[in-house]
Parts: C-alpha cells; structure tokens; sequence
C-alpha cells in the first residue's frame, strides 16, 4: 500500500504478462513469472530498473547509520540510466529512504515508482496490476540541487517547483 505511481505515461501500466523484459536490481526468478528476461537490452519490449536514492559516502559517526549528501545522480552513473531509457520504454522503481533529485529520470521514464522499502514481488504486484497502488509522497521530490540548496532547514514543503509534491500519488 506504500509504493506510490509517480508517473504513468500513456496508461504504461498495469503491464501485460508476456513481454521480453530487461530488468536492473531485480531477481530475474520473480520477474520471469511475468515475462521473458533477457540480458540483452535490444532484444528487450521494456525496462525494470530499480534505483537507490544517491548518497554520499562521508566519514564520521552519524554519516554510517544515515545516508548524507547530494540527493542526485552523478555522472557516469546519470547517464547509464538515462542511455537505458533512451533504449526502451522503461519503468523505474526508486527506493525513497530520502527525497531524491530525478527530473531527468522522471522526463524520461515511460513509468515512475517509488517505494519505502519494498520487495522485488510487492513492486512487481503493481506494475502488472495485480494491486492497484496507493501510496502517496511522505515529502516532496525536488526538482533540482539548486532548488534544494534554497530551501529553509525548518520548513517542510517548500522547495521551489518541485517535481512531485508532498502527497502526490496516482493510481489506475
């Protein structure tokens, strides 16, 4: 009931089974209850990929329990994901442990997902709607690092356009 449809261009999901499937940090064994998967991303109908919000890597006591830092991807990182989906229409699944800065991600994702922790069987139950989601955005997503740079420390909901605001979750 957590996982929140940001995106759902040109009705994408729920998907059909069947299809020729290219997935990305998903076990290949829950996947192939739905589809073919492939290794090959040319021979693939679509894309799964599942992501982690960014984080930085820092030193000292606090920073090993949470993560810290920019909350968008860098390069060569950014563009592996945007090259996968200029390929083929591809659904994104993204673990939300932190607000994450994803515009071009998001532009360009046929599908988008966000989840709060949960299984490959969850996140696929959704995209071939066996369950309709529900979820909606516990904070808002930015639309850039400069937006989140302006923001004030104390006041929740308040970077500038963000790209998906607080509360923001469609279903089908």
């Amino acid at each position: 009931k957590s996982i929140v449809l940001l995106k759902n261009d040109k009705q994408t999901l729920p998907l059909k089974t069947g299809l020729k499937i290219y997935v990305e940090n998903l076990k290949p064994e829950a996947v192939s209850q739905y589809g073919q998967v492939v290794k090959d991303i040319a021979q693939a109908d679509l894309a799964i990929v599942r992501l982690n919000t960014p984080y930085e890597k820092r030193k000292g006591l606090a920073e090993g329990w949470f993560h810290a830092g920019e909350l968008d991807f860098k390069e060569p990182e950014k563009s592996r994901i945007l090259k996968i989906l200029d390929q083929v229409p591809t659904i994104v699944d993204i673990y939300l442990e932190r607000p994450a800065v994803i515009p071009e991600i998001a532009e360009k994702s046929a599908a988008l997902l966000g989840n709060f922790g949960a299984s490959d069987e969850a996140v696929l139950d959704v995209i071939f709607g066996k369950f309709a989601p529900q979820g909606k955005l516990p904070f808002e997503l930015p639309s850039s690092m400069d937006a989140v740079r302006k923001q004030k420390e104390d006041v929740p909901h308040d970077s500038e356009n963000p790209l998906f605001p607080f509360g923001h979750g469609l279903s089908y």
